[in-house]
């Protein structure tokens, strides 16, 4: 005879595939919300950061020509392009990066205001280089310093 009592509850018996169908539902909706990392950027962008940094040196040693008597228009054109894709970029990524853009924005003028001032002015004399590499370096590191702020790990 069979007997009718359980002195246990049996256990529900589960098929792996219904765990391994939730850990992919599981993964598909980590990586779906992943992809629109495009549409919602992050507020800190290393890239600008390295970009604003690695900016910053390579014109202040453009500047250091600025004291000879030749001006090295390539190298004018190069520091230009380089400002003009680091400008874009941070177009690119919306209204809410809009500070670090209008420091980019501060940045390219000051940069064209004093290679004016080089070409029209002649060479520069090593307390003019002095103070406007100064006025420079203080503007990147003002952009510098508005781009590190994002950083939530700070």
């Amino acid at each position: 005879m069979i007997s009718m009592e359980c002195d246990q509850p049996r256990p529900i018996p589960r098929k792996p595939t219904t765990l391994v169908a939730a850990f992919l539902y599981l993964v598909l909706a980590l990586s779906a919300c992943a992809s629109f990392s495009w549409v919602f950027p992050t507020y800190y962008d290393q890239t600008t950061y390295k970009n604003l940094t690695d900016l910053k040196a390579e014109i202040l040693f453009l500047y250091d020509t600025f004291a000879s008597d030749s001006i090295d228009e390539a190298k004018i054109a190069a520091a230009r392009l380089k400002l003009a894709q680091v400008y874009e970029y941070e177009k690119g990524k919306g209204e809410k990066n809009r500070d670090t853009r209008e420091q980019l924005e501060l940045l390219q003028q000051i940069f064209e205001r004093h290679v004016s001032d080089r070409v029209k002015g002649g060479k520069w004399t090593p307390a003019h280089l002095r103070n406007q590499k100064t006025n420079l370096a203080e503007a990147f590191d003002l952009a510098i310093a508005t781009e590190r702020v994002k950083n939530k790990n700070e």
